[in-house]
């Protein structure tokens, strides 16, 4: 608020030096008052950018849906990736996993993630038919104990 207030008074005070003649107080006044303008020009700048990454954050972070493991990003309703759960958290940044046989793995910072196998039902074994003669007793004669 300074600097607006500033800025307010410091141009009606140039326009009074040059209507007294005082012309070099005047433009030094100017040039203060443009190096400041250039400076809130410049963070003015900064913060626009500062906004719109924040932006992108919160657009991203409404997108990235996290399975347990690791991270997929939904984009018109296709889910793509998976991305490193630690890279992500740690840095914001969605690294692809390279798929091995058993495994993902992060190619920034080495984490592994198991590739959950897809159960299947076990097989039924055949049922052998087997008749039996004559029953056969386990134990014969001896006594236990």
């Amino acid at each position: 608020m300074v600097s607006a207030i500033f800025q307010i008074t410091g141009y009606k005070r140039v326009l009074t030096l040059f209507e007294k003649g005082r012309t070099d107080e005047a433009k030094a006044l100017l040039t203060s008052l443009q190096e400041e303008f250039l400076a809130v020009c410049e963070e003015n700048e900064v913060l626009k950018t500062q906004l719109s990454e924040v932006a992108e954050v919160l657009d991203l972070a409404e997108k990235v849906q996290y399975d347990g493991q690791k991270y997929w990003l939904m984009e018109e309703g296709k889910r793509k990736g998976p991305f490193c759960q630690l890279c992500y958290d740690k840095d914001g940044l969605l690294v692809h996993l390279q798929q091995h046989d058993k495994h993902w793995e992060c190619q920034s910072c080495r984490s592994l993630y198991m590739i959950p196998q897809v159960a299947t039902a076990p097989k039924r074994k055949k049922a052998i038919r087997t008749t039996l003669k004559k029953t056969i007793p386990l134990f014969m004669g001896h006594e236990l104990g």
